[in-house]
């Protein structure tokens, strides 16, 4: 009979053991797939350290073990164990009141009134945590401040993961996990008695109370496993209570050695349920993003911003942000399906994203554009997904790398394209069109600019000096941007549906086939849609030099002296020669002059959004600005 009781405690034992990783797997399966074989390892090993030492320092192993090998990290690791040994907690006070209650254990025994006082604690703390949420995000990132990047990430990382690992445990099927938590308890309870009934027919005279107090009584905290069960009762009882504790975890890493098929067996069987697809705990890879975005949440800045970007961007890895100059967020990503770029944007940069959306579903037969391949618009939000093609690069480094010739044949394939199956729609334009563009796009850009605390020593000078050449400032360029002079310049311009943005970053090729190549990005707030604007932005680049200036990270000002290291390449020069000839050739010189002009208007719109985002680059691009409006007025004689 002895061998009998036995053998249940130990089958009973480890039934409670593996039901509790059925659990634990449950809180993980929410951002990745459990491997279920390490957790078994993970959780032997940590019940293997309780047995040898004190303070269940096995938990600490456990941890660690299994967050070494979840894609989520070590943290989550903690995260989980800690919401496993909290749910514990509520349990084990239970049953020492039942215990207590039905007569079982003796009144004098205060355990249960400690696990009682451990339990409001608990809850006072988590809902004085949840009250107080605010305060204490921004303690902990001044705490985790105090140390080096590394280890301030990992406890940032930590504390995001016990905070989402509690919020997301209404994510979880609660009546498995119910389900789950009452067949583990009642398993252990079960051993607990057949464990008991063995002493008991050894002569001891213990009951399931006396098998419950030695595991998680006080002295089983401070001491090791090994010793409460060696100081509970004499000779054979030790024997068979130390062995009724390791054979259950031998028999767990036994099972981690089974061939692969009887394991996917076992855990087809007991599955816990999880989701084919696993949403990221963070969906950015590189450690610098993730160290912005915790910052920025335990600083409590951007809050709205932050919840919106999980809200969209939780199932899915981001690879590298290719954000650039518009308030838009470009990123290469990948799911399950495959690495695409995502760009998103919010609030009133999510409605004018929504519009450039809709423009590339409506000539994406017509014309080379990005392939899109799912996309989403809701309140104050905006996003859609790009096929990535891995052959593909941008327009300048596409220039820099091949000869001039072949970046020339596509410019001007380019160029007849976007004649032929977009300039071609002519459209009429009203008198009040372009006074609005000149009043909004130029004037009013121009206040801004005057109105910059940034370039006001600049702007006090009527000459400017930029990298030692002498150039006249912008008050001294007022002829040139004269009303009538303006309507005079734009007056002539053809009208039509245009891109909007035709920078040389929003021109793709395709390395794997001659003269491929597609658009992305379009710009629809133009007001004054006529193609010379699309020939400008091309000016802006060629003429302008704006990619080299966005490489360039600093400039000095003295007095009114601008100084910063001017890239210009002989592959630019080449095709803006050729550009400005092929474009006078089918236009006209005037028409040329008009577009130089509106590269003049790119520049002012520039202005404004750097003042305010690049304050330390701004009187950079303003030198950019300058350069272009002197050649500008050379050009028109002023």
């Amino acid at each position: 009979m002895m061998a009998l009781f036995f053998t249940a405690s130990i089958l009973l034992l480890l039934a409670g053991h593996l039901f509790r990783l059925l659990r634990w797997e449950q809180f993980i399966s929410i951002y990745e797939r459990p491997s279920s074989g390490y957790l078994l390892n993970a959780m032997a090993g940590g019940y293997a350290i309780n047995f040898l030492l004190p303070f269940h320092l096995g938990d600490i192993f456990r941890a660690v073990f299994s967050g070494r090998k979840m894609r989520s990290g070590i943290g989550f690791g903690f995260a989980t164990v800690i919401m496993d040994r909290f749910l514990d907690v509520w349990f084990v006070t239970l049953f020492f009141w039942i215990f207590r209650l039905s007569g079982i254990s003796s009144t004098s025994d205060s355990a249960g009134e400690r696990y009682l006082v451990l339990s409001i604690i608990l809850i006072t703390a988590f809902l004085l945590v949840i009250l107080l949420r605010d305060p204490l995000k921004k303690i902990c990132l001044s705490v985790s401040g105090l140390f080096n990047d590394n280890i301030k990430l990992d406890v940032l990382m930590f504390l995001w993961s016990l905070i989402n690992t509690f919020k997301d445990l209404r994510r979880v099927n609660l009546i498995r996990l119910f389900a789950n938590t009452v067949l583990m308890w009642a398993a252990y309870l079960g051993s607990y008695a057949a464990i008991a009934r063995c002493l008991s027919s050894g002569g001891s005279g213990k009951n399931v109370y006396d098998v419950f107090s030695l595991l998680f009584g006080t002295k089983e905290i401070t001491q090791t496993t090994f010793s409460v069960a060696a100081g509970m009762g004499s000779g054979a009882n030790r024997i068979v209570l130390i062995s009724w504790l390791i054979v259950p975890v031998v028999a767990m890493f036994l099972i981690t050695l089974l061939p692969r098929k009887a394991k996917d067996a076992m855990s087809s069987v007991a599955g816990t349920g999880e989701p084919s697809e696993y949403e990221n705990l963070l969906p950015q890879l590189d450690p610098n993003d993730r160290s912005v975005f915790l910052s920025k949440y335990f600083g409590l800045k951007d809050k709205e911003y932050l919840e919106k970007f999980l809200e969209i961007n939780r199932n899915i890895s981001i690879i590298q942000d290719y954000s650039a100059g518009s308030n838009a967020t470009t990123m290469l990503c990948m799911d399950s399906s495959g690495t695409f770029f995502r760009k998103y944007a919010f609030g009133e940069d999510g409605e004018k994203l929504s519009e450039q959306l809709e423009w590339l579903k409506t000539y994406s037969t017509s014309l080379p554009l990005c392939v899109i391949i799912r996309g989403g618009t809701e309140k104050n939000c905006c996003w859609y997904d790009m096929e990535y093609d891995p052959s593909a690069t941008d327009f300048f480094r596409f220039i820099h790398s091949k000869p001039v010739d072949i970046s020339i044949a596509v410019l001007h394939d380019i160029v007849d394209t976007l004649r032929s199956k977009l300039y071609s729609m002519t459209e009429t334009e009203s008198r009040n069109n372009l006074e609005n563009y000149i009043e909004s796009k130029i004037y009013s850009n121009l206040a801004k600019i005057q109105e910059s605390r940034v370039l006001k020593e600049l702007l006090s000078f009527d000459k400017l000096y930029i990298n030692g050449s002498e150039y006249r400032n912008l008050p001294e360029l007022g002829q040139l941007l004269e009303h009538e002079r303006l309507l005079e310049i734009f007056s002539n311009d053809p009208v039509s549906p245009i891109h909007g943005d035709l920078t040389i970053e929003n021109i793709i090729c395709c390395s794997d086939a001659d003269n491929s190549w597609y658009l992305i990005d379009p710009n629809t707030g133009n007001i004054h849609n006529s193609p010379f604007l699309d020939y400008a932005k091309l000016l802006q680049s060629l003429h302008g030099s704006y990619e080299f200036m966005m490489m360039t990270p600093r400039c000095s000002v003295a007095e009114n002296h601008i100084n910063f290291q001017l890239t210009r390449s002989a592959a630019y020069d080449s095709i803006l020669s050729d550009f400005r000839s092929y474009i006078t050739e089918i236009y006209g010189a005037d028409a040329y002059r008009s577009i130089l002009m509106h590269e003049v208007v790119h520049w002012l719109r520039l202005m404004p959004y750097k003042i305010l985002k690049d304050k330390k680059r701004a009187p950079m691009f303003y030198a950019g600005l300058i350069m272009v409006a002197n050649d500008a007025a050379k050009e028109f004689g002023i």
